[in-house]
């Protein structure tokens, strides 16, 4: 018996898009915020800040250079309103206009940028408490943005705390959040989250 998919197609994901931006006249800032703002509330349930230790509340957004790059700062920004202590690794920025705006934003809100991401995997295993990775988004392979982000992503995969992933771990295929590296490739993810599709 096969399972039924978790979450939609790269192609239903993009028609879904779509549909919200051209049919219900979202607009792209509109998007990236209700996504990211509902990703920082997903953390705050599967994590509360209740159940964490001082320690624990740390945690390491790693963005990207496309959209959910843009998700993962907006994420961020949240996160810092509801308490945590995020601290940003974005390597490769864009220079398109909505994410310089957003990365403005958490500057001026005081959150941190790391120049570089430590390869000694025990470092940030002992620095933070959780990652978020916002890398990359569905239907980007990691050879498309290449360098840093290649390389954040390996030590990503290495890593002993939990992995958030926004919509699937970066560098996977859509169902990589079946189970444990079940495609690999990829950073294994703790919890995926998808303004999309929740994932069981």
């Amino acid at each position: 018996m096969s399972l039924p998919p978790l979450f939609p197609s790269t192609a239903e994901a993009a028609a879904l898009e779509r549909e919200l931006l051209e049919d219900y006249r979202f607009g792209r800032q509109q998007l990236v915020e209700l996504c990211g703002h509902a990703s920082a509330v997903a953390v705050t349930k599967v994590f509360p800040l209740p159940a964490l230790s001082r320690k624990q509340r740390t945690v390491l957004v790693v963005c990207g250079p496309e959209q959910n790059g843009a998700v993962g700062l907006v994420c961020a920004r949240h996160l810092r309103v509801f308490e945590y202590e995020p601290t940003i690794f974005y390597p490769t920025r864009s220079l398109d206009l909505l994410h310089r705006d957003l990365t403005t934003q958490c500057e001026k809100m005081d959150i941190p940028f790391l120049s570089y991401l430590p390869t000694e995997v025990q470092l940030i295993n002992e620095a933070y408490g959780l990652v978020v990775d916002a890398v990359l988004g569905p239907g980007v392979e990691p050879r498309e943005v290449g360098g840093p982000c290649t390389r954040a992503l390996a030590t990503l995969k290495l890593l002993s705390i939990p992995l958030v992933s926004l919509d699937i771990p970066s560098g996977m295929l859509r169902g990589a959040c079946r189970g444990p590296r079940v495609l690999g490739g990829g950073p294994y993810a703790s919890a995926c989250l998808s303004a999309l599709n929740p994932f069981p």
